[in-house]
C-alpha cells in the first residue's frame, strides 16, 4: 500500500462495499441502473393500456378506467407497479369477457429511426366478421425506450422490437 494505514484502507472498502450494496438493494433486479430501465417500461406499460382504455371506451359501453382495469386482467398484468396506487380496483369479469370477444391482438412496436424512436401501439378488434387495425403513433427519445429496446439495438443491431401483449401465451418473457 502506498502511506495508507491498513485500518484505513480496510474502512475505505467496508464503506465502498456499503455503497454498492444499498445501490444493489435499490436496483432490485441487480443490473445497476437502480430500477430505471424497469421504470421506463413501467411508464410505457401504464401509457398504452390508458390509450388502449381509451380507444375501447369508444367501442364499448364503459369507462375508460374500468376498461384499463379489465384489459390489465385480460392481457394478465401482473406487476404491481404498473396496476394503480393502492391497488384496489375492482376487475368487472363481464367487461373482461366483452375485451376477449372484440380483441384480437395487442402489439406494441419500437421503431428506431435515425433519431427518436416510434412506438406503435398496434390493436386488431373484430367489428363484426371482419378485423379492423387500429395505430397509435407516439414518439420516444433514445434514453427513455425500455432498456430491452435499447440493448437489442446496440447488441444486435435491430431497428424494431415487437412486445406481443395480447394474447398473453404469445407474449415475449
Amino acid at each position: 500500500m502506498t502511506g495508507e494505514v491498513p485500518e484505513e484502507a480496510t474502512a475505505t472498502r467496508s464503506t465502498i462495499a456499503q455503497r454498492l450494496l444499498r445501490a444493489v438493494r435499490k436496483d432490485g433486479d441487480g443490473d445497476g441502473d437502480g430500477d430505471q430501465v424497469d421504470l421506463r417500461l413501467v411508464h410505457h406499460k401504464r401509457d398504452v393500456y390508458r390509450r388502449v382504455a381509451d380507444r375501447m371506451a369508444q367501442l364499448l359501453p364503459a369507462p375508460p378506467a374500468a376498461l384499463r382495469v379489465a384489459l390489465m386482467r385480460l392481457c394478465e398484468e401482473d406487476d404491481p407497479r404498473v396496476l394503480s396506487p393502492g391497488g384496489g380496483e375492482r376487475v368487472d369479469e363481464a367487461l373482461v369477457d366483452q375485451l376477449r370477444e372484440i380483441l384480437i391482438a395487442l402489439t406494441v412496436i419500437f421503431e428506431y429511426i435515425e433519431g427518436p424512436y416510434v412506438r406503435v401501439v398496434e390493436l386488431v378488434v373484430r367489428n363484426g366478421d371482419k378485423p379492423v387495425v387500429y395505430r397509435n403513433k407516439t414518439y420516444a427519445d433514445g434514453l427513455d425506450v425500455p432498456h430491452r429496446v435499447t440493448e437489442a439495438r446496440i447488441m444486435a443491431g435491430e431497428t424494431e422490437t415487437r412486445f406481443t401483449v395480447y394474447p398473453p401465451t404469445a407474449a415475449e418473457v
